[in-house]
């Protein structure tokens, strides 16, 4: 799949995902301390060594201050996801090295697959996971994903499963914020 057609893919998941807001997250979420103390054994190495952009993360803390706003996020996962078990702790290192209120991480994990699912039909399964994971909204197709929004709530964009080729998740977030705030 060439670059375009992952970039008109993305547009239309943001066509399909402007009524999404922050309200719609109705399921119970956990801290980045409580995935920490949970899963800590199996993702050690990809926290530790995860190095992020110290420069990118600035430049997100001074443009977020510059338009007074904040900014949520909530990653949809599953422990059984190698890329999940890859990019979710790199985002809380993001988070957490950024050292601001202005930046909230929440993280929903317990996605299952439904490998019975028809064509046409969610891939999660509906009654194990968590109701986000099916509801259209969420237009939830591949984990982790990470939603980004504003400080009313607002659906601002996603990354899904990881950054884009030569690229950071840190500098995929700051590219969200320069183009949606």
């Amino acid at each position: 799949m060439d670059y375009k057609t992952i970039l008109k893919k993305k547009e239309t998941v943001l066509i399909n995902m402007n009524d999404l807001k922050w309200n719609d997250l109705i399921s119970p979420t956990m801290s980045p301390d409580d995935y920490l103390k949970e899963f800590g054994d199996k993702i050690a190495y990809n926290y530790k060594t995860y190095e992020p952009k110290t420069d990118v993360l600035e430049e997100i803390k001074d443009f977020l201050k510059s338009k007074k706003e904040s900014l949520k996020i909530v990653a949809l996962g599953a422990d059984w996801c190698p890329d999940c078990n890859r990019n979710v702790p790199h985002m809380i290192k993001i988070v957490k090295l950024m050292k601001s209120k202005d930046v909230t991480f929440h993280i929903l994990y317990g996605i299952m697959v439904n490998a019975l699912h028809k064509p046409g039909e969610t891939i999660w399964h509906k009654k194990r996971s968590p109701p986000e994971a099916v509801n259209s909204k969420f237009n939830l197709k591949a984990i982790p994903t990470f939603y980004f929004f504003n400080s009313n709530g607002k659906f601002l964009d996603v990354i899904v499963e990881g950054p884009k080729t030569q690229s950071t998740l840190e500098e995929d977030m700051l590219e969200i914020l320069e183009k949606n705030l």
